[in-house]
Order: C-alpha cells, then sequence, then structure tokens
C-alpha cells in the first residue's frame, strides 16, 4: 500500500479544464481525487462524496468556509463520526488540494464523473 501512495505522489499528471486547462490547479485537483481515493472518503461519504452515511463532502464545500473544512477535515467530528486527518501527512500535506478539488465540484466547474488521465 505505502508504494501506491508513494506512485500517486510522485506521478506528474497532465489534466485539463476549461479554466486552466493543464494548468497547476488542474494538477492538484488530479491529486486530490487520488489522495481521496487513496483515504476511501467514499466509503462513509457515497462515491461521488454527496453522501452516504455520512453527509455530501460537496455540499459542506459549497455552504462552509475554508476554514471550517480544513477544520472539520483535519481534527474531524467524533460526535458524528468523522475521523481527523491531521495524522494522516497524505491528507493534511494535500488539504489545499482537497478543498479545492471540492470546491471545483461545488461550483460546477468538475462533475462527478471527473476522473484524472492515467499517469505514463
Amino acid at each position: 500500500m505505502l508504494g501506491v501512495v508513494l506512485a500517486l505522489i510522485t506521478c506528474p499528471s497532465s489534466i485539463g479544464t476549461a479554466a486552466e486547462p493543464g494548468g497547476a490547479a488542474d494538477a492538484r485537483i488530479a491529486n486530490a481525487w487520488r489522495v481521496l481515493r487513496t483515504v476511501d472518503c467514499a466509503r462513509c461519504h457515497g462515491k461521488d462524496y454527496t453522501g452516504l452515511a455520512a453527509p455530501s463532502i460537496v455540499q459542506y464545500a459549497a455552504t462552509q468556509s475554508r476554514e471550517m473544512f480544513d477544520r472539520i477535515v483535519l481534527e474531524g467530528n467524533s460526535e458524528r463520526g468523522m475521523p481527523g486527518y491531521r495524522g494522516n501527512a497524505y491528507v493534511a500535506d494535500n488539504i489545499d488540494a482537497i478543498y479545492e478539488y471540492f470546491a471545483a465540484r461545488a461550483s460546477g466547474r468538475i462533475g462527478a464523473d471527473y476522473r484524472p488521465p492515467a499517469s505514463n
């Protein structure tokens, strides 16, 4: 598993969107998608992160401040069963990209069917 995580961190990605084709923002979003898949947020938040046993992360990003988003992801909410990920360097080191991914989902810049291209 560690090899997969390291490969995901180090593999470059080139993707494009209407806003910034192939740019740094696209690379961050692609990386965030990989982080989310590796950490498996979908097991509670649903395959499209729009809710399942836990609420929609997309809606949360749309309605809460960036500060609140970071706090809930990094500190968690034990009363609601949300673990904190501050101790997970993979998540903590990529929190900006993770927020950017969900902000892009919330704004409609990328859809639920978004997948980064395969790395070569």
